[in-house]
């Protein structure tokens, strides 16, 4: 006769699992409401209602487990609303992954707060960020690249196409939305900045846009951005 050991052990992965994500989602709220610098291990297992020791059972220090939300976030969060279009219609795709990035901007203000002020303390959470960043923009750059190839975008570079429009939809989205510029907070409107940034975004990739009449450049065609046949 032999004993089935898997449940306990299972049992206790899945206790596990659950703590750690418990003390993930509490440090996240606290590094929202208090910043990187005034958060400390305390305040995450107060919050989480668990004994402070049980923190290190999970997470080396304070800087460990900062990174795991900043991954958390972009990996979770960020990535699957990549807004890089690779279909028919650029423009519109443009527009919905760029509304798909602020409203995870918007409900992660602090936490972009917090990133920066961390970044300036901790070269690990800066390598961190960088990584992370570069392997969301080089998917951008890999499309891009692939345009081209098909001939529906001019020639540029690729890589600094897709650095520059990621840092100007990352900075756009933190003096917009979390500093509150250029409008009053109680009047911003998140949709205004979509259409500013699609506009943007579409005039440096395709040249045009659909209310430039398309025949302005090259042979794009206004409402797709692709290269009429002709051109």
């Amino acid at each position: 006769m032999t004993v089935d050991q898997s449940e306990p052990a299972n049992g206790r992965q899945d206790q596990a699992a659950a703590t750690r994500r418990l003390l993930l989602d509490a440090a996240g709220a606290v590094f929202e409401t208090r910043g990187y610098r005034a958060t400390t291990v305390g305040a995450i297992t107060d919050r989480a209602k668990t004994a402070h020791g049980t923190f290190y059972l999970y997470f080396r220090n304070k800087e460990d487990v900062f990174c795991r939300v900043i991954e958390s976030v972009v990996l979770d969060e960020v990535a699957v609303s990549a807004f890089v279009p690779h279909d028919d219609a650029p423009r519109a795709a443009m527009e919905a992954g760029i509304r798909n990035f602020l409203t995870v901007f918007e409900r992660h203000g602090g936490l972009w707060r917090a990133l920066l002020e961390g970044m300036m303390q901790s070269p690990r959470i800066q390598q961190l960020w960088l990584d992370l960043r570069r392997d969301l923009v080089l998917r951008m750059s890999g499309i891009f690249e692939a345009q081209q190839r098909a001939g529906s975008v001019r020639s540029f570079d690729p890589t600094m196409v897709a650095h520059a429009l990621a840092a100007m939809a990352e900075w756009s989205a933190f003096t917009y939305l979390v500093l509150g510029e250029p409008s009053p907070e109680d009047d911003r409107d998140p949709e205004a900045l979509v259409a500013t940034l699609a506009d943007l975004w579409f005039r440096a990739v395709y040249g045009t846009v659909p209310d430039d009449g398309g025949g302005r450049d090259a042979g794009l065609d206004g409402a797709t951005g692709q290269r009429s046949p002709s051109a």
